[in-house]
């Protein structure tokens, strides 16, 4: 049985060799420092596909004396074809293990048989030190691949491209902190070409994250559909409410929507290997407050009062033009011109209604048993803009990239027809009037807008990669 594609990443302390790790194996409980010295000994991480491990990749300490033990290795001259084995010598010597820990360490898998790929970030002149590792490297015999890692804009890239294309098969320059799939896949396919014996497996596994990708949209937008359903749809009946609530039913409708905000958004991170993401829902409001209920601020993500009006306008004449379809037009379109008329004025109403500090403006049922569901028009709009907004951001976030999330899009960057079309839905979910059919219509329509958003940042991506 062959085993999977295996690497070792080396190079100088500090220079973002756990990051790399990270982004490539698609775990982000790796551990990275700005401090030098963050991986102390050698831990290997796995990248899994279909419960079944594709790449394997160990994070090594970085070279600490490497002139010196180049040094010992050119004591007895060998012929090229020998360096390994002069490699072996130096580990099977028992005082390098504590004169030389850090670089027995990181050599010790590579002579197990792993390939290697150099770190550097060429923010300094390439040093006597940088090419001693890369000597003792070249020794090793094994596939390698130089990366430069641009931690900065001061890089040196034009002379240590130079100079690694004298020690390493392959040179090239990798950003983990902003690596999406198409960068992924560029490197992939410069790894697969080391070494014919993980040709194929690389190759495959490069086909199979495309695919991946694929499959999650669908789920994604299954997901986010249903999420959207339960949101603008959701009440609460006053008499189930926690008997020992001390706010409004309002207030605790407001924690419940809040709170199935936060859950997606851990959902989606979980699912898609992010589990330390920690969501900042918006640059300009209280993290210790609820943030999706907060209407002051609604227009941050919906629409403004005077957009509010003509989408909410434009939703009332559609939904009056259905009903002269149906009386097959016995109403000489005066139900769209009825609709038009009350679908602005609930449309200008609403804008009006900021409620300060109370939540009037979730009404209760015509029985007034129950609290819910929110009728703001715009609030189908902020849900939707939200939701769709940290799906995107966890999508194209790289494993290696820690900070918060802070959602920045909003509603009023889509069309009109899109805005209207949301609406629509929204009534007819709220009137009771939902079939599978919309609901598989708002999948689709999730789907299509979500592709061509991340379509537009992965294309962008791609004509800056190496291929």
């Amino acid at each position: 049985m062959s085993r999977c594609p295996q690497f070792c990443v080396v190079g100088h302390p500090n220079q973002g060799k756990s990051s790399i790790v990270s982004t490539l194996v698609e775990n982000d409980s790796v551990r990275i420092g700005v401090e030098s010295g963050t991986t102390e000994q050698a831990e290997r991480f796995e990248f899994r596909m279909q419960n079944k491990v594709v790449l394997a990749l160990t994070d090594t300490p970085g070279f600490q004396r490497a002139r010196q033990v180049l040094a010992w290795l050119e004591q007895v001259a060998v012929a090229p074809a020998d360096r390994p084995e002069r490699i072996r010598a130096f580990l099977a010597e028992p005082q390098h293990q504590q004169q030389f820990p850090d670089e027995c360490r990181l050599l010790e898998p590579i002579m197990a048989g792993s390939g290697i790929l150099y770190v550097t970030d060429a923010a300094n002149e390439v040093s006597r030190a940088d090419e001693a590792e890369m000597e003792i490297l070249r020794w090793t015999g094994q596939p390698r691949m130089a990366l430069i890692n641009p931690m900065s804009e001061q890089h040196n890239a034009a002379a240590w491209q130079a100079t690694l294309s004298q020690f390493f098969q392959w040179v090239r320059v990798f950003n983990p902190m902003t690596a999406s799939l198409p960068s992924r896949q560029a490197l992939f396919k410069a790894m697969a070409e080391l070494t014919p014996e993980w040709t194929a497996d690389l190759t495959r596994l490069s086909q199979q994250l495309a695919a991946r990708d694929q499959q999650r949209l669908l789920d994604v937008s299954l997901q986010l559909a249903e999420y959207w359903c339960r949101q603008v749809s959701r009440r609460e009946p006053l008499l189930t409410l926690p008997p020992l609530l001390t706010d409004s039913p309002e207030v605790y409708l407001q924690q419940q929507l809040d709170q199935a905000e936060l859950q997606l958004f851990q959902q989606l991170a979980t699912q898609w290997g992010h589990g330390q993401a920690e969501l900042q829902r918006d640059v300009n409001w209280e993290l210790d407050h609820d943030q999706l209920m907060n209407t002051e601020t609604w227009y941050l993500w919906g629409l403004q009062q005077k957009e509010l009006l003509v989408v909410s306008g434009g939703a009332g004449m559609a939904a009056g033009a259905m009903l002269d379809m149906g009386l097959a037009g016995s109403t000489m379109m005066l139900g769209a011109l009825t609709g038009g008329v009350l679908g602005t004025a609930g449309g200008w109403l609403a804008s009006k209604q900021l409620p300060g500090k109370r939540l009037g403006w979730l009404p209760l049922s015509g029985k007034k048993s129950y609290v819910g569901p929110v009728k703001h028009p715009n609030f189908p709009l902020v849900v939707m803009a939200r939701a769709l907004t940290f799906t995107q951001l966890l999508w194209l976030r790289p494993h290696a990239e820690r900070s918060r999330l802070a959602l920045t899009a909003k509603a009023s960057d889509w069309s009109r027809p899109e805005q209207v079309r949301l609406l629509q839905w929204a009534k007819q979910l709220q009137n009771d009037q939902w079939k599978s059919k919309q609901q598989q219509e708002l999948a689709d329509w999730i789907s299509e807008g979500l592709q061509q958003r991340l379509k537009a940042v992965l294309q962008q991506e791609q004509q800056q990669s190496f291929l």
